[in-house]
C-alpha cells in the first residue's frame, strides 16, 4: 500500500481520536455512568443487521444498474464495490479516492471505464433524486438549525462546493465536446516543447473521447430501454435509506434513551449526510463528529451525547470503511499493482500502441 494512503490512514484515525477525545470531555459526566448501566445491546445487534441490509440492498443496487447494460455480476461484487469506495472515501481528502477504485473493479469484472463510470454514476444521480425529494422537507422544518455558527461555515462550504462539482459533471459528461477542447488547448499551449507529456496528454484525450462515448451510449439506453429497471433501482435506493437512517434512532433506544420522535432522529441524520459530503478531511473524520453532536444535541442528553456520537459514526462509516479495506487490499493483491497504479491506469490501458 502506497504512502498517501497510508498517510491518509494516519490522518484518518489521529482526527477521528482527537476529535472523539475532545467531545467526550465536553460531554462526559458523573450521569454518564447511570445511562451506560441502561444499555440494551439488542438494539446494537439490530443496527448491525440493519446495516448490512443496507449493503446488500446498495449492492443490489450496483448489480440492477449492471444487469442494465448487459453485464451480470453477483450481488456480493457489487458490496465489494460499495464497501471499497467508502474506504477510499476515509482515506483521501474530499472523500474522492472511492470512484477510481470502484470502476476498476467494474473494468476487472469485464465492463469498460466508460460504462464503469455511467454505472457509479447513475448510482450517484439515484441518491440525488432522493436527496432532492426529501431535502427541501427537511430545510424547512430545521431552518433554525442554520443559525448556529458552525452550521453556517460548513454551509456556505456546501454552497460553494456543490454547485463546482455538479458544473464538472455536466462539461464532463454532457459537453464533453468543450472538455476535449479544453485538453487540445492545454496540448497545444503547455505542452508543445515537452514530446513525452504532450504524447500524454493526448493519450488522455483520446481515452475520454471514447469513454465519453460509452457513457453516452449507456445513458442513452438507461433513459430510452431500461426505464424499467432504472425505476427498480430507484426503489432500491429509497428502501436502502430508510434502513441507513434508522440507525440513529436504534442507536439512541440501545443507549437508554426513550425515542420520542423518530422521523426527527432519520431527518436529523438525513440532514447531517448531506452536510458532510465532500469535506476536505479524509472521510469528514472529526467534521463528521462534531457536526453530529451539534445536531443532535436537543435529542439526546448531553451526558450521553458524545458516545452517541462516537458509536453512531462508528457504525455508519468505520465498520464500511474496515471491510472495505479488506476488500481494496484483496484488489491489490491480485492486481500485483499498487494504488497509485491502479489510479492510473486507465488511460495507460486502453492506449497502448498508440
Amino acid at each position: 500500500m502506497n504512502n498517501s494512503i497510508k498517510n491518509g490512514i494516519k490522518i484518518f484515525i489521529l482526527l477521528t481520536i482527537g476529535i472523539s477525545i475532545i467531545i467526550l470531555l465536553l460531554t462526559v459526566s458523573h450521569k454518564t455512568w447511570e445511562y451506560l448501566k441502561k444499555v440494551k445491546f439488542i438494539y446494537f445487534l439490530i443496527t448491525l443487521i440493519f446495516l448490512f441490509v443496507y449493503y446488500y440492498l446498495d449492492g443490489l443496487r450496483v448489480k440492477v444498474l449492471t444487469k442494465a447494460l448487459g453485464y451480470n455480476i453477483s450481488v456480493f461484487t457489487g458490496i465489494e464495490i460499495v464497501v471499497s469506495g467508502i474506504f477510499l472515501a476515509a482515506v483521501t481528502p474530499f472523500q474522492t479516492g472511492g470512484f477510481p477504485v470502484q470502476a476498476y473493479y467494474l473494468k476487472k469484472n469485464g465492463i469498460s471505464y466508460g460504462e464503469g463510470t455511467l454505472i457509479l454514476f447513475m448510482r450517484g444521480v439515484l441518491a440525488v433524486i432522493f436527496h432532492i425529494v426529501v431535502l427541501p422537507f427537511i430545510f424547512l422544518s430545521y431552518i433554525y438549525f442554520f443559525e448556529n455558527n458552525i452550521i453556517k461555515i460548513v454551509l456556505k462550504y456546501v454552497i460553494i462546493i456543490y454547485p463546482l462539482i455538479f458544473v464538472l459533471f455536466i462539461i464532463l459528461f454532457f459537453l464533453p465536446d468543450k472538455m476535449i477542447a479544453l485538453l487540445n488547448i492545454l496540448e497545444r499551449k503547455l505542452f508543445s516543447r515537452n514530446g513525452k507529456s504532450k504524447n500524454f496528454l493526448k493519450k488522455i484525450t483520446v481515452f475520454l473521447e471514447r469513454e465519453i462515448k460509452y457513457f453516452k451510449d449507456g445513458f442513452k439506453i438507461y433513459l430510452k430501454k431500461r426505464k424499467l429497471i432504472l425505476s427498480y433501482a430507484l426503489f432500491l435506493t429509497f428502501i436502502s435509506y430508510i434502513f441507513f437512517f434508522s440507525i440513529a434512532i436504534l442507536l439512541l433506544e440501545g443507549l437508554g434513551v426513550k425515542v420520542m420522535h423518530p422521523l426527527m432522529i432519520a431527518n436529523l441524520q438525513f440532514l447531517h449526510n448531506f452536510l458532510v459530503y465532500f469535506m476536505p478531511t479524509p472521510g469528514a473524520s472529526g467534521i463528521a463528529e462534531t457536526l453530529f453532536a451539534i445536531l443532535f444535541k436537543d435529542v439526546c442528553p448531553k451526558d450521553i451525547l458524545g458516545i452517541y456520537a462516537i458509536i453512531w459514526r462508528f457504525f455508519t462509516f468505520t465498520i464500511g470503511a474496515f471491510i472495505g479495506g479488506i476488500f481494496t487490499l484483496k484488489i491489490v493483491q491480485k492486481s500485483g499493482k499498487n494504488i497509485d497504479q491502479i489510479l492510473n491506469e486507465a488511460p495507460r490501458e486502453n492506449n497502448i500502441g498508440l
